[in-house]
């Protein structure tokens, strides 16, 4: 390789390093002393964020999680417990199996979801760890915008992927959302690290997958990079929108008791946040055409049953009555 070459690649090395550690700054991600668990995977998301967040001054370990779902598992977990040991941090696993879990009527998806943020937060209680960082992108926020838009989310629901919440009780952080996917493999390219290739990635029976392969390149290629920057200007009005819709939507909770929507507050708002406090309330679980239905039951005082996968929703003269299933 050419001094020249070999220099540009130094350089971007370091500016990717440098638009991390101000990301982190800006949004205050990282609290000076926080202890942090690294989720990664062994994908390339994953591994620069393990290299990116080694240049923090603050503790950081490692953790995989072995869903039992495909036979390349183990080499992922030698594959990060090795890179873990040559950055010098722990490093944790553990396991569960989701297809046996997948069997009580929840996706595969949502099941493998779940247990990962279970074993993850289990993890962080017994080593003291504070916070979880994931290796969401800007790519994968891109993804979500259209996976909202064709299984019919409403406008509320584009809001992007959350640089920090909490699941089942545990901070987690999303560091990389400023950064594109293909710029985080170069950024591995130049520092020499490699990752493995999720070979389900490639699986188009996933509507995630085929949104990634099939329609992001053709409006990249048709339409130019600049419409992608204006969806996510879009996700972040929608993002401020939906901290309104929370904030409300917390104040109708507790309002409602034993899963028994207050109407006297429901009925007090306009029929756009009607439909983005209904679909809080029911936990994002009904697509945009459900939520009509309802709001029409709840507005004119009639009635309806409505079955989801984990959740029985029934109106009787304009109330609503949601029992989750056991």
């Amino acid at each position: 390789m050419s001094p020249t070459r070999q220099n540009k690649k130094i350089n971007f090395e370091k500016q990717t390093v440098l638009k991390f550690l101000a990301s982190c700054k800006e949004n205050n991600i990282a609290a000076r002393g926080e202890k942090i668990l690294l989720a990664v995977s062994g994908g390339s998301d994953s591994i620069a964020m393990l290299a990116l967040a080694s240049k923090l001054k603050n503790t950081i370990a490692a953790a995989y999680i072995d869903h039992r779902l495909r036979n390349a598992a183990g080499e992922e977990k030698a594959f990060v417990k090795n890179l873990a040991k040559k950055f010098k941090i722990p490093f944790y696993t553990k396991s569960f199996d989701v297809a046996r879990a997948g069997r009580s009527g929840k996706s595969l998806e949502d099941c493998a979801r779940e247990a990962r943020y279970k074993l993850l937060g289990e993890i962080c209680k017994k080593h003291g760890f504070e916070t979880i960082f994931t290796g969401h992108t800007l790519s994968d926020n891109t993804e979500t915008f259209f996976l909202k838009l064709f299984r019919g989310g409403g406008i509320s629901s584009f809001y992007g992927i959350a640089r920090k919440t909490k699941i089942f009780g545990v901070p987690v952080t999303r560091p990389l959302l400023d950064f594109e996917r293909d710029e985080l493999k170069k950024f591995l390219a130049a520092s020499k690290l490699l990752f493995m290739t999720d070979e389900s990635n490639k699986d188009r029976k996933f509507l995630r997958n085929r949104i990634r392969l099939n329609l992001i390149p053709f409006i990249k290629k048709r339409f130019g990079k600049s419409v992608l920057k204006h969806l996510s200007a879009l996700e972040s009005q929608a993002e401020d929108l939906n901290a309104l819709v929370t904030t409300a939507s917390e104040e109708l909770e507790k309002k409602s008791k034993n899963g028994k929507l207050d109407n006297s507050v429901y009925l007090s708002y306009n029929k756009f946040l009607r439909k983005c406090f209904l679909a809080e309330f029911l936990g994002r679980k009904v697509n945009s055409r459900y939520i009509d239905k309802i709001d029409g039951f709840i507005s004119s005082g009639k009635g309806g049953v409505f079955e989801l996968r984990d959740m029985d929703l029934t109106v009787r003269k304009g109330k609503l009555h949601k029992r989750r299933k056991t």
